[in-house]
């Protein structure tokens, strides 16, 4: 595989969730850049920066049940503040443990939700959206 992401942006309250993330992304050798932020605010604050000032993520990997901002307000403020238009090419895909078909619903109502996975990520999934989502093939990796 010769094909990579530029940047990965996870967003998850879990500390553990993202450090187990970011390790088996990393250990893939799918990404040149990573952006991991446990406070969706935070992540907000950092797309409202010019495009030519950060690292425009490819991926984004959003939690829904996190405090203060939670996913579906993470999402409602990305549309409003016109983020979905300025990162055009950037895939959402939710993650949640919630077996709730509204959760399901929801997310597809939001048309910059590229998909929905449950928690926990490992190798198979995350082969699955780059593969499904970015057309990157994994045929001779083991």
């Amino acid at each position: 595989m010769s094909e990579v992401l530029d940047c990965i942006m996870c967003i998850d309250d879990d500390e553990a969730t993202n450090f187990y993330n970011e390790s088996i992304i990393m250990k893939m050798d799918v990404i040149k850049n990573h952006l991991i932020y446990e406070d969706a605010e935070k992540a907000l604050e950092y797309l409202s920066h010019p495009v030519d000032s950060i690292k425009v993520p490819d991926l984004i990997l959003l939690d829904i049940n996190m405090p203060r901002v939670n996913g579906w307000d993470f999402l409602d403020r990305y549309i409003i503040n016109g983020f979905d238009k300025k990162f055009d090419q950037t895939k959402i895909i939710v993650l949640t443990t919630s077996s709730n078909p509204s959760d399901i619903l929801r997310a597809d109502s939001y048309f910059c939700v590229t998909g929905l996975e449950n928690k926990i990520l490992n190798a198979t999934k995350i082969k699955n959206i780059l593969t499904n989502h970015f057309g990157i093939s994994f045929e001779n990796v083991h």
